[in-house]
């Protein structure tokens, strides 16, 4: 099991039955006395930043998908890149990896004819736990662990919440092959 920080991943185990959270990989993005807060990496929304920033007419053509970070607070969009010297004010959850940062800057890189290549991941909600209890559920064994890495958030596109999940357990060796493919209800072995 890797430690429990910013920028580890959550990988939900093959029971965790949480409509919320089956099969979801969060990438965490703080961690400490307080709580903890992250993205589901693997569930997209359906809609496009051009969607939901409407009332910006420079943006409504944007064609940049946006994914669903968790059940908590999808009125608020969040995001995720690798554009340091694009976009400011982003605090750094792992190497080469930030979260957030200047608005301007944001709207920039989306009007980029190209910025749907850009490290660049939108999100509405966040997954969020609070004081005690992610320690609790990862002792329940509703999740697993992982190191994470930069490039994860921006491979997900395209691939079902399952794929990814699939994918992400595989890549752990044997064992985590072996639970890639564990029913969620384990009596239907």
């Amino acid at each position: 099991m890797a430690p429990l920080k910013a920028g580890a991943l959550l990988v939900a185990s093959p029971q965790l039955q949480d409509p919320n959270f089956m099969h979801s990989v969060v990438l965490l993005c703080s961690y400490g006395a307080e709580g903890a807060m992250g993205f589901a990496l693997n569930e997209a929304s359906g809609f496009e930043a051009g969607d939901l920033l409407s009332g910006h007419e420079e943006l409504e053509a944007c064609r940049q998908p946006v994914f669903l970070g968790g059940p908590v607070g999808r009125d608020q969009l969040h995001f995720l890149h690798r554009l340091p010297g694009r976009i400011g004010g982003g605090l750094e959850v792992f190497p080469g990896l930030w979260l957030g940062g200047a608005y301007g800057d944001l709207t920039e890189a989306l009007q980029d004819p190209h910025g749907e290549d850009e490290p660049l991941r939108l999100y509405v909600g966040y997954s969020g736990w609070g004081r005690d209890q992610l320690d609790r559920e990862i002792a329940e064994g509703s999740w697993l662990v992982l190191g994470g890495s930069k490039e994860l958030p921006f491979e997900c596109h395209g691939q079902s919440r399952e794929e990814v999940w699939r994918r992400v357990l595989r890549a752990q060796g044997p064992g985590g092959r072996y639970l890639a493919q564990q029913p969620p209800d384990p009596t239907w072995n």
